[in-house]
């Protein structure tokens, strides 16, 4: 489902028709993942309703400028997306304690066995809370809501664009892409240009993760305008999303484990169960430490790649001075 083309975007069509083209085949499409996030056998159905949640949400932020106001509301939307992030946190948890396992021994791997329970234990827990989140009434509840509203909106230009002449009063699609890639290239560069060189800032790492996620979407969603120019770059930005995704998973558990081993301190020394949990957690907290230097040093990598090349600045110019 990650980046799949929509069918009919036309550069060259009126923005408020593409517009509603896109939201409504995203929200179509997510909506139908219902079952499927639900199904034990296939954890992938949570992650592929999640993700395109997120993309809705996404481009809805893209298009808000091109909107009239009040626009979309995604409160819904990120209510449902939470629910899924319950379920698909505890997938990656538990994959995660099941590869670090691999070479551990005695009371870490015990102590490791102990997590993955607890891990399957809250999994359980939020599966249930989204089997109510996503019931089919409230699955159709969220997309009439949503397609009653997006059917109200009007395409209304905030400001003049260069690409827009005074004889063409039409806002097209084409420069509504244009415009959107270039205001989320250049949030992610300037917060890039202050947050990558700093190892230790990682509630601002996570930003730029955010910041890279959205660019990727904006990209993959107006890949069609411009071929497939825009389909190698988004495999880039996808790449640097990836590396500090994975950097923010170990934020996560470096954080949870370090705070598991001060309450193990203030438990009795001689209590078994206490003795394995503490051994697991110096062992994950030693492994996801490592980890996530490399990762850091991934996107170090891929940045200082892309700024001897130039690549963000050939994004720039294609957006801007090529006709979608």
């Amino acid at each position: 489902m990650k980046g799949k083309r929509i069918h009919g975007l036309d550069p060259s069509a009126p923005a408020a028709k593409m517009i509603q083209l896109a939201l409504r085949t995203q929200l179509k499409a997510m909506c139908k993942l219902r079952e499927k996030a639900l199904d034990a056998n296939d954890p992938d159905g949570v992650h592929d309703m999640r993700v395109l949640s997120r993309r809705l949400r996404s481009h809805v932020s893209d298009f808000k400028r091109f909107l009239r106001k009040p626009g979309l509301s995604v409160v819904k939307l990120r209510a449902l997306a939470k629910s899924l992030g319950a379920v698909r946190d505890q997938d990656v948890a538990l994959a995660a304690l099941k590869a670090s396992k691999s070479g551990a021994t005695g009371d870490a791997f015990a102590g490791i066995e102990m997590l993955e329970s607890e891990r399957r234990t809250l999994r359980e827990e939020a599966l249930t809370a989204l089997e109510k989140a996503i019931e089919p009434s409230a699955v159709d509840e969220v997309r009439d809501e949503f397609l009653a509203r997006l059917g109200d909106v009007a395409t209304v230009r905030p400001r003049k664009s260069a690409r827009q002449s005074e004889n063409d009063p039409i806002l097209v699609f084409g420069q509504v892409a244009a415009e959107v890639i270039a205001e989320r290239l250049k949030e992610f560069r300037s917060a890039a240009a202050e947050t990558i060189y700093r190892p230790a800032a990682t509630k601002n790492l996570h930003e730029l993760r955010i910041l890279s996620k959205r660019l990727r979407y904006a990209i993959e969603l107006f890949a069609p305008c411009w071929g497939r120019q825009l389909k190698d770059i988004a495999k880039e930005v996808s790449l640097m999303q990836t590396s500090l995704g994975e950097l923010h998973d170990c934020d996560v558990w470096i954080e949870d484990l370090g705070k598991r081993l001060i309450r193990t301190v203030r438990k009795r020394k001689d209590d078994p169960d206490n003795a394995r949990e503490r051994a697991a957690a110096v062992w994950l907290l030693r492994h996801f430490a490592r980890e996530r230097t490399e990762h850091y040093r991934a996107a170090l990598a891929r940045w200082e790649d892309w700024e001897s090349h130039e690549f963000l600045d050939s994004l720039k110019s294609l957006v801007s001075e090529t006709q979608p």
